[in-house]
């Protein structure tokens, strides 16, 4: 699911394939012989567009290593089909997973590829049937077919998002039972907009609540223009992350992490 990558603060992104995983990541590569934080997402962990993303940003807070598991993309599913990964989650002191997107997930509707989440695989008769007018061979990549769908029908729209949303939270359902230690559920939310504009919904975090130690919520303002709409236009760019969004998450986990720490230390 990787693949070259440049950001504009310092050209080539260093990767790495990890352990026995086929999947490549976002270096340095870290070092798991001591306690760690691992962090689970797509393109916002991964940090396309900065120096320091922010699971790097709390490890120079904490002091702690942080295994930065973000992928571009992905959903997840990606993280599902991926026993290393799981192993190396539940082995870590905490894990931070993040929200994320409901698009780049095989369901009812369509099928995407298991490593690259962002590509599209195949589309059901359902699908066809509910936009008989649109080619579906003209989409290569679900964010494109999602505005397409939007833009076409929007209550036809309604019930894809439906599908959507009931099949990403049976997956981050699995996710979070099959990651065996304590657990955060990062939201990185958009400033703006209503519950039922927004992919992922407060009641949809309410259900997976129960399944985590907390949940941290963190708004950052997304711009609507310039191509780059991040969470809440399904662009696969995330340019509106920011280094102060960045530096905004960092703070915000740091803290939750830092109190975890004081908790663990003897009185």
């Amino acid at each position: 699911m990787a693949y070259g990558i440049a950001i504009a603060e310092v050209g080539e992104v260093d990767l790495y394939r990890f352990g026995r995983s086929n999947q490549i990541f976002r270096g340095p590569k870290p070092d798991l012989g001591g306690p760690y934080f691992a962090f689970v997402g797509g393109s916002e962990p991964f940090g396309k567009f900065v120096l320091e993303p922010y699971p790097k940003l709390v490890e120079n807070r904490v002091g702690i290593t942080c295994v930065n598991l973000g992928t571009p993309g992905a959903g997840p599913g990606f993280f599902l089909k991926d026993p290393v990964i799981l192993e190396t989650c539940s082995q870590a002191t905490k894990c931070i997973i993040q929200v994320m997107d409901v698009a780049p997930l095989s369901n009812r509707m369509y099928e995407v590829y298991p490593r690259r989440n962002m590509r599209l695989r195949n589309v059901s008769a359902v699908l066809k049937s509910l936009y008989p007018q649109l080619d579906f061979s003209a989409f290569r990549y679900v964010s494109a077919m999602v505005r397409k769908l939007k833009e076409v029908d929007a209550d036809a729209y309604k019930v894809v998002l439906a599908e959507q949303r009931s099949a990403w939270l049976a997956r981050m359902l699995v996710l979070l039972q099959d990651i065996e230690t304590t657990k955060t559920l990062l939201w990185i939310q958009p400033e703006g907009g209503k519950g039922s504009d927004q992919p992922v919904t407060q009641e949809m975090i309410d259900v997976l609540a129960s399944h985590v130690d907390n949940v941290v919520k963190v708004s950052v303002a997304v711009p609507e223009s310039g191509g780059r709409r991040g969470l809440t236009g399904l662009r696969k760019d995330t340019g509106w992350m920011t280094r102060e969004v960045h530096a905004k998450i960092a703070a915000v986990l740091s803290a939750d992490l830092q109190a975890l720490q004081s908790e663990k230390r003897p009185a």
